[in-house]
């Protein structure tokens, strides 16, 4: 495994170093059983074993990574249950804010500023699970922004910001790069916001969120 030395910026050093370990994961630089450990990424991150700790501590409490040896840990190999715990508060949060989004649609040209975002997809998304992961976020991440509610949004951003679910995406998801296609993928959640219907677009937006989750649960195993 190899990480690039953390630089001086906006974020704090505890920050970039989560950063860093979470990129590596949707780089595939580290997997499943893989052991981390805080000395030997702090001289990686060429920062000191402090923020390494704090990042390693944020990932223990997200459930990607548990305790092993002396200031080491390693990298979990998530169950169903808890997959289906991420879709199931995903469907939550992004099936109301399609409803609502259609229902009182705060921001004029909302539909104009989704349809947009899947041009914007098809461009990030590049046939790699870390690809597959941004694109899908950019589009969601849309829907949620557009209701104007900032609650929302920090759920969603909460949500998909964690180690957790990002692993998940990267572990478990398969992308399949000569059919998967971001935007045919959400055509029929365009086609729902378009009808002006909120029980059709919650309905379309749950039903997206469990056809990707039952995706996950086809490959009937929790490793790659």
């Amino acid at each position: 495994m190899s990480l690039t030395p953390v630089a001086k910026g906006r974020l704090s050093l505890a920050d970039a170093a989560y950063q860093a370990i979470v990129g590596a994961v949707m780089a595939g630089d580290i997997g499943p059983g893989h052991r981390l450990i805080m000395d030997q990424l702090a001289e990686q991150l060429e920062i000191s074993r402090t923020p390494v700790r704090d990042a390693l501590h944020r990932l223990e409490r997200e459930g990607l990574i548990e305790p092993t040896g002396r200031r080491g840990f390693v990298v979990r190999v998530l169950d169903d249950d808890e997959i289906s715990q991420i879709y199931a508060a995903r469907e939550a949060i992004e099936g109301y804010a399609a409803r609502i989004l259609v229902e009182y649609g705060q921001i004029p040209d909302w539909f104009e500023q989704f349809s947009r975002s899947l041009d914007e997809a098809v461009i990030v998304q590049d046939g790699s699970p870390a690809g597959a992961f941004a694109a899908n976020r950019l589009v969601h991440r849309r829907v949620v922004e557009l209701t104007g509610n900032r609650f929302l949004l920090t759920s969603f951003d909460s949500l998909w910001g964690l180690g957790l679910a990002v692993f998940a995406f990267v572990q478990r998801f398969p992308v399949d790069p000569e059919t998967d296609n971001v935007r045919a993928d959400h055509e029929a959640l365009l086609e729902a916001f378009a009808s002006g219907d909120p029980d059709r677009s919650q309905q379309i937006m749950v039903g997206h969120i469990r056809a990707g989750f039952e995706r996950f649960s086809a490959t009937g195993e929790s490793e790659p």
